[in-house]
């Protein structure tokens, strides 16, 4: 008497095709989200919203900001003192200046993704593993996808505040441990602390899922390629700002 053939395994239920469906499973399934875009990469759509909402917290931040104060701020240690006059002649000089910020609110999350992406791209490159930049510019516009929640997150604490300080934007949300000294006190801790960020941490993990996915490389050594690119970053941020203090 034969055995019985046993079952065939269920096929793995396959990932979202639509836009909107990978935005949200980039959340909720990432694993599977993340394989469908490796296959069929797309980015359009996290840009899209990525860019509006960085554009709507540059615009509410732009229009509270106390550019008097900032000024004051900036030129606090400087010898000799800025006279009043000096200051508010600053102050108008920086009013007109604020399309360059405008215009780099709209322009660095396509940057940025890209800048990750080539990054991201040559150290695959380097391990031997294959992958299209298409694949990696996909997977790197989703994985930045928590920045869209941090994004609507500062809005809200930002909305009820009558001036906004741009240089204590990054201590709002309390993500990182950053908030726990002061940049005035010592910048360079303060930037190293600010990098222990819970949404980068975020991030790094739907890279290492999605150019797992891509390349067919094991998690663990994605993992490293990230982590030390990570390093290289946050550690040179740390260096230019000592030089800069």
């Amino acid at each position: 008497m034969s055995e019985s053939a046993a079952p065939a395994a269920a096929p793995a239920k396959p990932g979202p095709e639509s836009a909107f469906g990978r935005i949200v499973g980039a959340f909720v399934s990432p694993v599977r989200t993340f394989a469908a875009i490796a296959a069929k990469p797309t980015f359009l759509a996290p840009l899209v919203l990525w860019t509006a909402l960085s554009f709507l917290v540059s615009q509410l931040v732009l229009t509270r900001t106390d550019w008097r104060a900032v000024i004051v701020d900036a030129t606090a240690k400087r010898e000799p003192r800025l006279t009043e006059a000096q200051i508010d002649q600053a102050a108008e000089t920086q009013k007109k200046f604020l399309w360059i910020y405008e215009v780099a609110s709209v322009v660095v999350p396509a940057f940025l993704a890209a800048v990750t992406a080539g990054a991201l791209y040559i150290g695959c490159q380097a391990f031997g593993w294959e992958l299209r930049f298409k694949q990696a510019f996909g997977v790197t516009a989703h994985a930045y996808l928590p920045a869209i929640l941090a994004s609507i997150a500062l809005f809200a604490a930002l909305w009820g505040r009558p001036t906004i300080d741009p240089q204590g934007l990054d201590d709002v949300l309390r993500t990182n441990p950053g908030f726990l000294v002061s940049r005035h006190a010592d910048k360079t801790l303060h930037t190293l602390l600010g990098s222990l960020d819970l949404l980068s941490f975020w991030t790094m993990g739907l890279l290492v899922l999605g150019f797992s996915a891509a390349t067919g490389a094991a998690r663990s050594r994605v993992a490293i390629l990230v982590g030390s690119l990570w390093f290289l970053y946050v550690f040179g941020k740390a260096g230019v700002g000592m030089l800069f203090s």
